[in-house]
Parts: structure tokens; sequence; C-alpha cells
């Protein structure tokens, strides 16, 4: 469903179908009729499936609670990839969508030279995964003009299924691409609460750029409760040059933490990929979550049930990590 999502909207369905779209289809039909369950009889069918049933439904053994039970892989209103479907596409050793994200920002990191300049590039793109209106005199600006030579590349233009009717629009809150009107009401690209959604919208589609699926997802999204998390606490925090975005920072008892802030749909996959940042790390990682995620029923103890038992990683909501009393959250260590 991601790699569809870069074809361009007048060939993605034109026959024959993209090679890994039909590999989809042949596999869950080949898994469906060797446990004699019902299978898609074709590749229309097959998209309906990902936007009609939760993947409990689907004809293949997950691992128990390793997806909500609602879990789609289409947002059956906005007919977009959901969280989970770019969580699941970057999901072990041949995920690709985070792993594209994690890459860019590596040769983007290289290209800096050195970690404040390459922090500077990564909350430019932070606060712009959109940008609507391209002004040439404003990314002239002293301050800007060294970060914006730096990061110009990683934009493009909007994908061509979010224009309507003349017009594209843009969340203001996740800042994220955004559609006013499904059968459900308004979406958008970082599923915020119906109550959070307020929208702008641009005539200018010639002049309107966007950074890849991956990095609006993995970057932008968990950046804005990153930026809430740097901005209380007590002493700077030291980005580390690893992955989406790790950080070191003295807490409040005088100790070293390393954390990470995470803004993902399923809690497992989660877990999982938090365990592998730990390890490349070499020592405990604090995963830290929007406070909205960490109270949703379940959360934490789906994250807790599908970390390694020698896994590292505590997970704490936004206002947890930054507070000055102790929690009372131990972290995980069985090694």
């Amino acid at each position: 469903m991601i790699e569809l999502t870069s074809v361009d909207r007048s060939s993605a369905f034109r026959l024959p179908y993209p090679a890994s779209l039909q590999l989809a289809l042949d596999r869950v039909v080949l898994v469906g009729l060797t446990h004699g369950q019902p299978v898609p009889l074709g590749v229309p069918e097959l998209l309906s499936w990902c936007r009609e049933r939760g993947l409990s439904e689907w004809p293949m053994t997950l691992p128990s609670g390793f997806f909500t039970d609602d879990a789609r892989l289409i947002d059956p209103a906005a007919r977009e990839p959901t969280l989970t479907c770019a969580e699941l596409a970057s999901h072990g050793p041949r995920g690709m969508l985070e792993q594209e994200a994690e890459t860019l920002l590596a040769e983007l990191a290289d290209t800096c030279g050195t970690v404040e300049r390459f922090g500077l590039c990564r909350d430019f793109l932070i606060k712009r995964p959109v940008i609507f209106r391209f002004d040439p005199m404003e990314m002239l600006q002293p301050t800007v003009a060294q970060t914006w030579k730096l990061v110009k590349d990683l934009y493009g233009p909007l994908p061509d299924r979010f224009p309507i009717d003349g017009l594209v629009h843009r969340c203001k809150s996740c800042l994220l691409l955004a559609k006013p009107v499904t059968r459900a009401g308004p979406w958008c690209e970082g599923g915020c609460p119906p109550g959070d959604r307020e929208f702008e919208s641009s005539q200018q589609l010639g002049h309107a750029l966007a950074l890849p699926f991956g990095l609006r997802l993995f970057l932008a999204l968990p950046g804005r409760t990153e930026h809430t998390v740097r901005s209380r606490l007590a002493s700077q925090a030291q980005l580390l040059p690893l992955g989406l975005g790790v950080h070191r920072v003295v807490g409040h008892d005088g100790t070293l933490l390393t954390f990470q802030v995470h803004d993902r749909e399923q809690p497992a996959p989660a877990a999982l990929r938090a365990a592998d940042v730990a390890a490349r790390l070499g020592g405990p990682l604090d995963v830290v979550v929007p406070d909205k995620l960490a109270a949703r029923p379940g959360y934490r103890q789906d994250f807790d049930r599908a970390m390694p038992a020698d896994a590292r990683v505590r997970l704490m909501s936004a206002s947890e990590f930054t507070t000055p009393k102790p929690t009372g959250r131990a972290r995980r260590n069985h090694a």
C-alpha cells in the first residue's frame, strides 16, 4: 500500500498492476487457500479488504496483541494509508519506510558535518514538513539560507492525490497533509483527534512542497512532541546523530538519560523498534510519547508485553518525563 501511494494516480491501476501489489495479492490468496479461508478475488477486492477489514480478520496468523482490533491498512474514509500501515511497512528486516527516513537523515548529518548544524536542519524539517507558499526571500535570510541549502533537496512536489478542486490542505496541529471532506469528516495524516483539527489551504499548488512520507510520519509527527519535551527540560538535550532522533540529557536527579520521542499508533511494533534502538545504543532508553497516547487504554501494557525480556527500555508520557517528581515507573531490565 505504501509503494502504491508513490505511483502516479493516473497510472496506479493501469494493467499490469505494480509488481509489489500483485505479489501481495498472491501471498494473501496462498495463505487463505492453504487454511481454507476466504480470499480476495483480485486487486480491487484486496484494496477493499485494506479499507474494510481489521487486520485480525485477515487469513494469516499474527502474534496475539500485535495490533489493535480495529487496525486497518487504508483509512476507509480518506482512502489513505493509515499510521498502522506505515508502521507495519517499517517493521522487521525488510521494513522500508522508517528506514528510508533514517537513511535520508544519516546522509543529511554527513553533509552537515557538525551535530549542531544537523540539529538546526532537523528542527527546520520538523517545523516545515509541508511548505505551502515557498518564499525565496525568506529562504535567503542569513538565519535560514545555510539550512535551506542543506535540506532543500529533501523536498518535492505534493502527491497528486491531495489537491482537491484546486486546493491543497494542511492540518494546523500536526502540520501534515489533510483532507477536509471525507465520508467520515475531516482527516489528516497525523491522526489528530476531531477537536484538534483546524485546516489551512492554499491555491498555489505549483509552489507547495512536502517532505517524503517517511519523514513526515516518523520525524515531523513526533517532532512536535519532541520540541515540547525539549523546551520543558531543565538542561539542554544533546542530539545524537542516530536514527530519527535520540537525545541525551541530565535528569532532575543528576543522572544521564537517553530518550527518543515516538508518536506511533501500534504499541507492539513500537516496542520492538525501541528495543532495536536501545540495542544499537548499548544502554537504557526512555521512549517518550504524547500524553494522550500514553493514556490510551492498554497502550502501556501492550508496549511492555511486546518488549523483549532483555531490553532496557522505559515508556513514559511527555509530562512524566519532564516532571521533577518521581513517576514510580521502573525501567524494564531483565538482563
